[in-house]
């Protein structure tokens, strides 16, 4: 493929292959800058953007485990899932920063636009970080754990491993022929496994992704 090829489009945002995978390592570098252990759960809460394709790619390139938290979850079902998987790092947007906020997190918020209520922005990391990371990681390596909430209780984690996602994007890219000359709708929220195999059946095939 050609590196210059546009892997990702958002309203009037566009990143080539080259442009995307470099934001995705600055990211990457700078989380394994901040101390947490291997297998350590970082949250992304936020709506859907570019810089949220990037903080997915960029955590599924550590050591740490990737949790999604779905954007229209009230404040009770966040603090559950924060509590149930012991996330000790929130990436968010600045519509989001508030709610976490309510409910006392006392990680570290990591937000995509430059926010007082944040630790460290994207903004800033991009102008400090570097793109240099090595990614030495597992396919039975735990990549993820998704929750999903029904009309009553609070649910169980699902872990999915990096392997699972892999042979998701192979699968499903096969069975529906696609191609790199393909631009894939991500119309499905980034927050479950069939909204993320948007973004993997893609990135397999270096397609491109429209959000």
């Amino acid at each position: 493929y050609k590196p210059e090829k546009i892997g990702l489009i958002h309203g009037s945002e566009t990143f080539t292959y080259t442009q995307l995978v470099n934001r995705v390592d600055q990211i990457a570098h700078y989380l394994t800058t901040i101390g947490l252990s291997k297998g350590s759960r970082v949250g992304i809460y936020s709506n859907k953007s570019s810089s949220q394709v990037i903080a997915i790619l960029a955590l599924l390139s550590t050591e740490y485990v990737f949790v999604p938290i779905t954007r229209l979850l009230k404040s009770e079902q966040v603090k559950h899932i924060i509590e149930d998987c012991n996330i000790s790092c929130i990436i968010t947007d600045k519509a989001k920063i508030e709610n976490i906020k309510a409910i006392d997190f006392k990680g570290k918020i990591i937000s995509y636009e430059a926010s007082d209520e944040s630790d460290v922005s994207f903004e800033e990391i991009y102008k400090c970080y570097t793109a240099d990371i090595s990614c030495d990681i597992n396919g039975h390596d735990n990549a993820a754990i998704t929750y999903s909430f029904g009309s009553s209780g609070n649910p169980k984690g699902i872990v999915i491993d990096h392997r699972a996602f892999i042979d998701g994007a192979r699968i499903v890219s096969n069975y529906l022929d696609i191609k790199s000359t393909d631009i894939i709708s991500g119309i499905l929220s980034f927050n479950l496994d069939y909204g993320l195999n948007q973004i993997f059946t893609s990135l397999y095939k270096k397609a491109t992704l429209v959000i």
